[in-house]
């Protein structure tokens, strides 16, 4: 998961075009998964079920992820860059503009993490314990880019309490009820957990012509397992950039492994001949114990704290590309922000046709994304 806050509060913020709060319902059982995501979003519209009709893309971007990526690329005070103090927005705008041109998506939502509480550490005080301090300009950046994209007029979600993970869960459930198709952005491998036949992860890694493009044939490729098993993959070998150790000895190898015998970790517990047989007489018998007590279970705690949120509400009308090329012109030059005019108007807006992930070539490698630490 992406950078968090604090303390505990369950509540969301949808922007556009203005940032504000408003709760949801109910806060979800974290252990269970929380409501069903259509539950909490609008009914779906008519599937576009014609022959050959391409579905309009919705791109929801990690927007924690793209804020690190461009700080440690153009931003930090260690790097030799022209750009001066706005280097780190430079490079957060010119992404997300390389982005765009790569998806061409309908309809674009930016997710951040809130900033002033965390349901996570709320449950688990010791989620992402560990981490330095962030440098005051990435703090900076941090707190400032919401509010610049708004004025660009894009579709902006803090969800009190969650991180951009959950905005970008919930975007990816709203768009397949309603018939879209998704495009996660992100640098955080936790998002597999949503990769479907309508819901594509757009993996950043260092510079764009190295992002790579996570479908359900590429998982089942990497890692043997689909997209609805890679949360309990995930929880059994654990992951150590948010704290959270996995049961002890059991690494990617096995879980897959684990995984491909059974449907869930629970179906394995209950053959106990077989989970030791799969997994190895001391390891397979760890994992039984482990499940043997909800309370202190290492793996239902990671299954709780890893999975991702898909019932915040996201209001798909909100996500249409509409931006005035004049508003970012305008925007850009009273930030003191130059040379990206021309692309990031063209990135944000109004696409007359739907193109699909894949259909267009990728830009030029001009270093918008740099090679920083993981958020």
């Amino acid at each position: 998961m992406s950078d968090g806050g604090a303390s505990a509060d369950a509540g969301a913020s949808v922007a556009a075009p203005a940032l504000s709060l408003f709760d949801v319902a109910e806060a979800p059982d974290m252990a269970h998964g929380g409501a069903p995501a259509r539950q909490a979003i609008a009914a779906p519209v008519a599937r576009r079920a014609a022959a050959g009709r391409r579905r309009p893309t919705l791109l929801a971007v990690d927007g924690n992820s793209l804020v690190h990526r461009a700080f440690h690329a153009y931003g930090a005070p260690d790097r030799d860059s022209a750009l001066g103090a706005r280097g780190g927005l430079y490079g957060f705008l010119a992404l997300l503009a390389a982005i765009c041109d790569r998806v061409g998506p309908a309809g674009l939502i930016v997710g951040f993490d809130c900033r002033v509480a965390s349901a996570r550490k709320a449950r688990y005080p010791a989620y992402k314990a560990g981490r330095g301090d962030k440098h005051a300009d990435l703090d900076e950046l941090l707190d400032e880019a919401p509010t610049i994209l708004l004025e660009l007029g894009v579709a902006v979600v803090v969800a009190r309490g969650w991180e951009a993970d959950d905005v970008c869960g919930s975007a990816a459930a709203t768009a397949e009820a309603n018939g879209w198709h998704c495009v996660v952005a992100t640098s955080d491998r936790d998002a597999y957990a949503l990769v479907s036949d309508a819901t594509t992860v757009l993996r950043l890694r260092s510079g764009m012509d190295n992002a790579v493009e996570v479908t359900p044939q590429r998982l089942r490729s990497e890692f043997g397992i689909d997209g609805a098993r890679y949360l309990e993959f995930a929880a059994l070998r654990g992951d150590t950039s948010d704290n959270l150790p996995g049961i002890p000895g059991i690494g990617p190898s096995r879980a897959a492994a684990l995984l491909r015998a059974y449907p869930t970790v629970a179906d394995a517990v209950a053959d106990p001949l077989g989970c030791r047989s799969v997994l190895g007489r001391p390891l397979g018998q760890a994992l039984i114990d482990d499940l043997s007590d909800a309370a202190s279970s290492v793996f239902l705690r990671n299954v709780a704290l890893m999975r991702i949120r898909r019932d915040l509400p996201v209001e798909l009308p909100a996500t249409r590309l509409r931006v005035a090329p004049g508003v970012v012109r305008d925007r850009l030059a009273a930030w003191g922000v130059l040379g990206l005019d021309a692309r990031l108007s063209t990135a944000l807006c109004d696409r007359p046709a739907v193109v699909p992930l894949g259909d267009l070539a990728p830009p030029p490698a001009d270093g918008d994304v740099g090679s920083g630490p993981r958020p």
